[in-house]
């Protein structure tokens, strides 16, 4: 399972340094170090959406992504990750969800 996968290679998870990923950073007035720990915490398979799915990069860089939602704090909130083939982890998205998830173990 890509949940208990990933949680085995803690040490390799990085955030992308998007806009988006800030905000929630600011929101919660939370470092990324300790948001990274509330997935680590909380994530589990029933918070599901998507993948794995190919890049949609042109061209496609290499690793699965996965789609899952989870509460942190008072926020849904989309996480979206790229599973590399180097063992690295990349959060490309942890930010409030813009539209309603579909979580099909919830």
């Amino acid at each position: 399972m890509i949940v208990q996968d990933i949680k085995k290679r803690r040490n390799a998870w990085r955030i992308s340094k998007r806009a988006k990923n800030t905000e929630l950073v600011s929101k919660l007035g939370l470092p990324q170090s300790e948001i990274l720990k509330i997935v680590f915490d909380k994530l589990s398979w029933q918070d599901y959406s998507s993948g794995p799915e190919i890049d949609d990069h042109r061209p496609p860089r290499p690793g699965s992504i996965w789609k899952f939602g989870l509460i942190i704090g008072p926020y849904n909130c989309y996480l979206k990750f790229q599973d590399k083939p180097s063992g690295t982890v990349l959060w490309i998205s942890i930010h409030p969800a813009e539209r309603p998830m579909n979580l099909p173990y919830r």
